[in-house]
């Protein structure tokens, strides 16, 4: 008994919606009969609770023109095996009725939907008066085919024809850009990027670069204000107010020099320096110290002078310069961004104003960097991925907001790489765990998920997520990539693609 390429796909198609419809998508997609001439293609009924009906609209709306029947709602009743069977069998009978004289082909994909929707479903199509062979399948999420039940035999395992865009997997879930921020198809200053990465592969520029960050640029081109009962918050300066912010090697021994010469100016004449510190508890001591500790000592200078050479070599920074332009850069790159015919004003390529280059040596850098080394792949094995793009902010229908940093899809299969230039564990892995999260969401479990950082031992992290979100330490759905592998760090994705191909193969 065999399939051929076509024997799969049916008049009548019954989908499970859960939370996730993707999966529902694709079955729809892929089968259902299609429309020949005048012959009409097949039609879909939607199978959904109170919780996914609004999913069930979105499906509908996606995989128009397609034909849709009524929905069939199971209220709250979704693990209620009568309600179910009687509701799926009705449906059948209904359509049979209507055409007497017509042989229809009738199936169930039970990809989605509860377990108790699936079997109960299965049983009530496959008791069906009327219905001899039903057509049964499910989307393997660990081989991506699409597995169809033979009675006696093992399933007949089809490849899945269908490639998405992430605007489609977005528009699934009924998902809006924020303010009508639309994401980054093309990395800004990738060039530049490309060396920062280089430089970061030493965790010792990481430490010096995050210091200069958090406390030369954010107060250049921030104000922290005070909020009523609540934790004062930086708020951006006017555009206008920022220009210029100093960028040289002994800038952080002269801001512990203003400190103490600044403390030195509080004790009373009467009080020696020794009683001011007691006064305190020594807490002014405490303070300096870890401020010492955080600012670039002698051994940082040279890294900091690499990154001035950098900045001085794209004539960011003029060579006897010790301030950087923020509007200079931002001038520069949309310079870059004509010269490359990218000056679309509807997506804008480029810095546009003197926080956006803030915002890039803050930490942006590595987003437009990854989406960069992601166009890499593209380029050199054409065809394995057919969408990406970065900054994915989006709100849900609930309005509550979240960010993807950096996406791409592979035939149907989202891969969500989430960036910081952050060292330390805690962060790092606050980032990845929402990742995953957030990745599981959109693109079911067929998704893989992987953080880009600055943390020096990427693989103790990896383990730890995989240990918490129980997943095989041999499973390479999750990944963590370091400093160390900033450089180049297309090949090591394509790597993480070819090790997933690999562990997933059929």
């Amino acid at each position: 008994m065999s399939t051929s390429e076509t024997d799969y796909k049916v008049d009548h198609l019954f989908l499970l919606v859960g939370e996730n419809p993707l999966p529902n998508y694709i079955a729809a997609k892929m089968l259902l009969k299609e429309k020949d001439g005048d012959k009409q293609g097949g039609t879909v009924h939607l199978v959904h609770s109170t919780d996914t009906a609004g999913k069930a609209d979105c499906l509908e709306r996606m995989l128009a023109p397609i034909n849709f029947d009524e929905f069939i709602s199971l209220g709250k009743s979704e693990a209620d095996s009568s309600v179910i069977r009687k509701k799926i069998q009705t449906r059948v009978k209904k359509i049979l009725d209507i055409y007497p004289n017509t042989t229809f082909t009738f199936g169930l994909n039970y990809t989605g939907g509860t377990k108790a929707m699936s079997v109960h479903s299965y049983r009530a199509l496959f008791e069906a008066s009327g219905v001899p062979d039903a057509k049964f399948s499910y989307l393997d999420a660990r081989s991506l085919q699409m597995l169809i039940d033979r009675e006696n035999y093992s399933p007949k395992a089809e490849t899945v024809p269908i490639k998405l865009s992430l605007q489609e997997i977005f528009d699934l879930h009924d998902l809006r850009w924020e303010s009508e921020q639309k994401p980054v198809s093309e990395p800004i200053l990738h060039e530049l990027a490309i060396e920062f990465a280089k430089l970061h592969t030493d965790p010792s520029l990481v430490i010096a670069w995050r210091w200069w960050c958090d406390n030369v640029l954010k107060p250049a081109t921030k104000i922290l204000k005070k909020k009523q009962n609540k934790p004062p918050e930086w708020e951006w300066k006017k555009d206008d107010l920022i220009d210029k912010v100093t960028l040289k090697p002994d800038f952080a021994l002269q801001k512990l020099n203003e400190a103490l010469q600044e403390f030195l100016k509080q004790p009373e004449e009467s009080k020696s320096l020794l009683e001011a510190f007691q006064q305190e508890n020594f807490k002014t001591v405490k303070e300096l110290g870890n401020f010492y500790n955080a600012l670039w000592v002698p051994e940082d200078k040279p890294h900091i002078e690499k990154v001035i050479k950098l900045l001085v070599h794209g004539k960011y920074l003029g060579e006897y310069e010790s301030e950087l332009s923020l509007n200079k850069m931002a001038e520069i790159s949309k310079e870059i961004a004509e010269a490359y015919n990218q000056s679309d004003e509807n997506e804008k390529p480029y810095l546009e104003k003197s926080k956006d280059a803030c915002r890039w040596l803050d930490g942006l850098w590595l987003e437009h960097y990854v989406l960069h080394q992601v166009e890499e792949i593209s380029k050199n094995h054409p065809g394995l991925i057919n969408d990406s793009g970065m900054s994915f902010k989006v709100k849900d229908a609930k309005k509550e907001k979240f960010e993807f940093d950096v996406a791409f899809v592979k035939d149907y299969q989202l891969f969500a790489l989430s960036c910081t230039t952050d060292a330390s564990k805690g962060l790092c892995k606050s980032k990845l765990f929402e990742a995953y999260i957030r990745a599981r969401q959109l693109g079911g479990d067929q998704a893989r998920v992987a953080l880009v950082c600055c943390y020096n031992n990427p693989k103790d992290l990896e383990k730890e997520m995989k240990v918490e979100t129980e997943v095989d330490k041999k499973d390479p759905k999750i990944a963590v990539f370091g400093c160390k592998e900033l450089d180049n760090l297309h090949v090591h994705i394509k790597n993480w693609i070819d090790e997933i191909n690999r562990y997933y193969a059929p």
